[in-house]
């Protein structure tokens, strides 16, 4: 897995984490909206830095980040 590959890279999983959060914060729309879920309004952003898809939702008061997945996985967490 590759968390345990890359165990050794906590900071660069923080910092990845981090920066996508604050551009969520930004500009929650900037993530694709993502159809192939039973839960309705679901967007997901890769971050290249680790791989994966970053699973949220938003409207005008909140974010809401619901998974953050592998993206080498053949399908979402909410399928």
């Amino acid at each position: 897995a590759w968390w345990l590959d890359n165990r050794d890279h906590q900071a660069l999983f923080a910092t990845e984490l981090e920066r996508a959060i604050q551009m969520l914060a930004l500009v929650p729309g900037i993530g694709t909206p993502y159809q192939d879920s039973v839960t309705a309004g679901l967007h997901r952003l890769f971050l290249r830095g680790l791989n994966c898809h970053l699973y949220y939702r938003f409207d005008k008061h909140e974010v809401i980040v619901r998974a953050l997945w592998g993206a080498s996985r053949e399908r979402g967490p909410f399928s």
